[in-house]
């Protein structure tokens, strides 16, 4: 039998859900940026900066 002072604590992730739509909202993103600018590389970094900004909110108010 394993101690429970031995276990390793899991680390908390978010849903698959809230992945999906994260990644979802930011392709959509990228690809109307893509239109609107004609840019490829100006939406790769909207689309990045968008991602990030999703992930620190979420840290932020620690929403998983």
């Amino acid at each position: 039998m394993t101690n429970s002072r031995n276990r390793t604590t899991s680390t908390p992730s978010m849903d698959l859900t809230s992945t999906t739509i994260m990644l979802a909202t930011c392709v959509f993103f990228l690809f109307g940026l893509t239109v609107l600018t004609g840019s490829l590389p100006a939406a790769i970094l909207g689309a990045s900066c968008l991602g990030a900004g999703m992930m620190t909110v979420l840290k932020t108010l620690d929403l998983h």
